[in-house]
């Protein structure tokens, strides 16, 4: 069973908005901080803006940053962008709209986990499926985060106020 997510990020003009695009596999924090953190090291070279342009770009059948222009989906037509992951549509469809939706009405999405990234703090806020707030975890310090045991926290948290064990 697959672990759904969404990944995208907010704008400062509405913070409580949120634009991101859906992740199918591999959305638990111990696979997606340190994903992201990898994309934000090797492909846009720590630049926080154009991790989230490059996220929002498409809806993900997986992140990976090890992705190579020669990779290959298992599902006809799928488009690997190198070092960021595989496209969940195919060539020959366009991509589907960015999704917009209130935080707090995440409860309504078919989804585990929502993260945020957020471009002036180079950080990553996770949210559970209710969008309630989990924690904040700087990319900088998920960069070589390993492999985690799902009780285990993926990289060294930033916890926000009120946030839940």
């Amino acid at each position: 069973m697959s672990t759904h997510c969404y990944i995208g990020a907010t704008s400062p003009d509405n913070p409580h908005l949120v634009h991101a695009r859906f992740v199918l596999f591999d959305g638990h924090p111990a696979v997606v901080l340190p994903t992201l953190a990898a994309i934000w090291d090797g492909h846009v070279d720590h630049d926080t803006a154009a991790l989230i342009t490059a996220i929002l770009a498409h809806d993900w059948e997986y992140l990976d940053p090890d992705i190579t222009a020669t990779t290959r989906s298992a599902f006809p037509g799928q488009r690997p962008v190198p070092g960021v992951g595989m496209t969940l549509a195919s060539e020959a469809e366009p991509s589907e709209p960015v999704t917009v939706f209130p935080l707090c009405h995440a409860r309504h999405l078919d989804t585990e986990w929502i993260y945020l990234v957020e471009a002036d703090t180079a950080t990553i806020a996770v949210y559970s499926s209710d969008g309630t707030s989990v924690a904040t975890y700087p990319l900088a310090t998920c960069q070589h985060a390993g492999s985690t045991d799902r009780g285990e926290r993926p990289c060294g948290p930033r916890p926000t106020v009120g946030a839940r064990p």
